[in-house]
């Protein structure tokens, strides 16, 4: 049983099962590599989550359901716009629309009630997913990238989208050119809504000009009525979070411009002319989905970063994302980011060059990449470097323990209590991926505590949790952690020893 196996499975998988060491010890490049390769089908637990179109209109449908909710109850459904609703990360939630009850009516209650239940489907799936899958370096990867392009339901509107923008955007493109995982996710519409991107339009557009024919894209009763004008959240964020990187040569009128190449980048909604009319040519299967409307693009050639885009209508925003694509400063940011998550939070220059000139090289093929990555020396140093996050080290739990499976509600408590409810990062840049914003005194007695309820909930007395340590960590497993877990008292508490130890908790 070597090394190289345990890192294999653990540092670049998701966690170890029982009796996977010894599987991946005759080649764990090869392990690693073989899994590299586009999904014939999703796997089971994702296939009964919903639409994308689904999932956009689910909030809107309970937004006017709780306006006719507060008619009922003498309220006025506009003085309900005081707050956002905080995002469903456990049983109860803190904040609320509008925070108090009248007559029996609270718009916290009905928020939870309308959107824990959904939320928590969507958790277990994903969690189903990582702790059962045979491909785990995929999940992983899956779970980097939807940490890079980050859609999070920590926006009350966006709730419901994460989950279909995973699946959509982020698995059908782990393993080809960024750019179509780049272009797929400025298109989708949970990117589009939660950067507001539906929201800007043109100076100079047909609508710009004309702001009386905008038409009514979801508006409802008491969402924030939607603003005429240039929005620039999107193209900062591609610029800033999803390809250059900050510091990079960019400026703001850079931003400005690409904000207004991508005007008229909308989602499909209440059309400008009759519905019988589109009856007729056939176009309301779009509805919901990516839409660009000409009437609200911002006309004319745009200057970004000294080129020219002289390009019409969709074509120019495209031709835009394939430069930054393209760029060697993207080349060195993803590489940078991909390196940080697998290696160590201060990745080792000469991985990160190898990996950008595999990038460009490639033409940004992600599989490439991840080959360079896998074939570094330095991704190989036996001392794990990076710590776990919460969710990573509840799946890693789970790996270790096929006969943990805990409920949804459960999961839901363990992700809120440790800090980390999956598809709700605090913000577009996503959850944090160095040690220092997970390793503090409190968060690691959290752990302990979880470890301790997790093992008690699987620990009997037949069990040897020093068997479990060596088969899972293998070389990894320290003369500390070994005596500590020989010297336990119960099955359950050398389970707890072992999953709270630093030889699991690191990887």
């Amino acid at each position: 049983m070597t090394i190289q196996a345990v890192i294999a499975a653990n540092r670049f998988g998701l966690g170890a099962r029982p009796g996977d060491v010894a599987t991946i010890a005759p080649d764990p490049k090869h392990w690693l590599m073989a899994q590299l390769t586009p999904e014939s089908e999703l796997p089971a637990p994702l296939k009964t989550l919903p639409s994308t179109v689904d999932d956009l209109s689910a909030f809107f449908k309970w937004v006017r359901n709780i306006a006719a909710q507060a008619r009922a109850n003498g309220m006025d459904p506009y003085k309900l716009r005081q707050g956002a609703a905080a995002p469903p990360g456990g049983a109860s939630m803190g904040g609320g629309m509008a925070g108090g009850e009248n007559g029996g009516f609270s718009i916290e209650r009905e928020y939870v009630r309308a959107f824990v239940p959904r939320y928590a489907v969507a958790v277990k799936a994903r969690f189903d997913t990582s702790a059962g899958s045979e491909r785990p370096f995929f999940e992983r990867l899956v779970h980097f990238w939807v940490n890079h392009f980050v859609v999070s339901g920590a926006k009350p509107g966006a709730i419901t989208m994460p989950p279909s923008f995973e699946r959509d955007v982020v698995r059908p493109n782990v393993c080809g050119k960024f750019i179509d995982m780049l272009m797929a996710s400025s298109k989708h519409p949970a990117m589009l809504f939660y950067l507001d991107n539906n929201r800007s339009i043109g100076p100079n557009s047909v609508v710009g000009k004309n702001p009386e024919l905008r038409r009514p894209k979801q508006r409802q009763d008491f969402e924030i009525p939607l603003q005429a004008g240039l929005n620039e959240n999107l193209a900062r964020e591609i610029m800033e979070l999803q390809t250059l990187g900050v510091r990079s040569g960019y400026t703001q009128a850079d931003v400005t411009s690409f904000a207004r190449v991508i005007t008229g980048w909308t989602i499909a909604g209440p059309p400008r002319v009759k519905p019988l009319q589109l009856v007729l040519q056939g176009r309301l299967n779009a509805r919901g989905l990516f839409e660009f409307d000409d009437e609200e693009h911002e006309p004319g050639p745009q200057t970004i970063m000294g080129k020219v885009y002289d390009q019409t209508g969709v074509d120019q925003g495209e031709a835009v994302l394939r430069d930054l694509a393209r760029h060697p400063a993207t080349a060195h940011f993803i590489s940078t980011k991909l390196a940080r998550h697998f290696i160590a939070d201060d990745p080792p220059p000469a991985v990160v060059e190898r990996m950008a000139k595999a990038y460009l090289a490639s033409d940004g093929d992600l599989k490439a990449v991840y080959t360079a990555l896998v074939q570094s020396p330095e991704a190989w140093t036996p001392a794990a470097q990076k710590f776990k996050t919460p969710e990573e080290y509840v799946i890693s739990a789970a790996r270790a323990m096929p006969n943990f499976q805990p409920n949804a509600g459960a999961l839901l408590r363990a992700y809120q209590t440790m800090g980390q409810p999956p598809y709700n990062p605090p913000g577009p840049n996503g959850w944090p991926d160095v040690q220092g914003e997970w390793l503090g005194a409190d968060a690691v007695w959290k752990r302990f505590e979880w470890a301790n309820q997790a093992a008690d909930s699987v620990a009997v007395a037949t069990m040897n949790p020093l068997d479990l340590a060596h088969d899972v960590l293998g070389p990894g497993l320290s003369p500390q952690t070994e005596q500590a877990i020989k010297r336990a008292e119960s099955p359950a508490q050398g389970l707890t020893l072992l999953l709270a130890s630093a030889d699991f908790q690191r990887r």
